[in-house]
């Protein structure tokens, strides 16, 4: 068994390893560049193994030092969990946070959680479905939701429901515009939120063949689609889940008034090899009760 024989070389390793530049290490260490090349050379040395590479361009870290870093990340999260237990701290729960799921449907159900878990701290972190994306995601959030189709790598994803997708728009458009059918969609405003892919896999389940993409039609955000929806500028494929409310008010039109089946879904994200604390199990599973069967 190798023993390290300082604990500070571990602690300055999780620093490049995090920031990929020693400099920049030391300065959030508030130690000196001198002190932090030492700390990875000893460990270096004491490992016989190379963790980076130096290269002109700067640090590349190798396999074991990808390795090593996973768990030293993983350990040094246990020992501040139990830092915060030892002295009766409690545990602030990080959830990256899509802002229209956390407005349309998370928010009407928070209350039934704090009810049942007065103690548990939560703290929302918002994010454009970026999440998932991180090279270290685990320093931005403990879990969190995404959306997409669950392939993620590094990734624990658990969908939260088969998602169904409602083509739709306001009653303003749709008089305007008539649609009988799904191909007359392919010379009017289609709004995407960050890409086409939604539409394309809706056309291609169509039988029919996307139109080209307008850059000038994306509106980056989902509530700013939805808004840009209502507003009449055009027609947008929407999760059935987030626009039942609108619907139901007349707000927005079910252009075809049916549901398309989709590859994409909303999930509960979790970086691997993290494990989760206490607090972040019972928000986990009290989320998972909240969803659909």
């Amino acid at each position: 068994m190798i023993k390290i024989r300082n604990l500070n070389s571990i602690q300055v390793f999780n620093a490049v390893s995090q920031l990929k530049n020693i400099t920049h290490a030391a300065h959030s260490l508030n130690i000196s560049q001198s002190s932090a090349s030492y700390h990875i050379k000893k460990l270096e040395a004491e490992l016989k193994i190379s963790l980076f590479d130096r290269r002109p361009e700067g640090l590349k870290m190798t396999e074991n030092g990808k390795l090593l870093a996973a768990h030293v990340e993983n350990g040094l999260r246990s020992i501040q969990t139990g830092l915060d237990q030892a002295s009766d701290q409690t545990e602030i729960v990080r959830i990256a946070i899509l802002p229209l799921f956390a407005s349309r449907w998370l928010s009407p159900r928070l209350g039934s959680f704090w009810d049942a878990h007065p103690n548990v701290q939560l703290s929302f972190r918002s994010q454009n479905n970026t999440f998932a994306e991180r090279q270290r995601p685990s320093d931005f959030a403990d879990l969190g939701i995404v959306w997409g189709q669950g392939n993620w790598t590094d990734f624990d994803s658990i969908r939260l429901w088969p998602e169904e997708m409602v083509v739709a728009c306001s009653t303003d458009y749709l008089r305007e515009n008539p649609m009988r059918e799904e191909s007359d969609l392919k010379n009017l405003a289609l709004l995407h939120v960050d890409d086409e892919m939604r539409w394309q896999e809706w056309f291609t389940n169509n039988q029919l063949t996307p139109p080209p993409l307008r850059e000038n039609l994306i509106p980056q955000e989902p509530h700013f689609q939805i808004s840009s929806t209502i507003n009449g500028l055009g027609v947008a494929l929407l999760p059935h889940s987030m626009i039942k409310a609108d619907l139901e008010t007349g707000v927005l039109v079910n252009v075809f008034d049916r549901t398309y089946t989709t590859s994409f879904a909303y999930y509960l994200g979790i970086p691997n090899r993290i494990p989760l604390s206490d607090s972040a199990i019972i928000f986990k599973n009290w989320l998972l009760s909240q969803c659909p069967d």
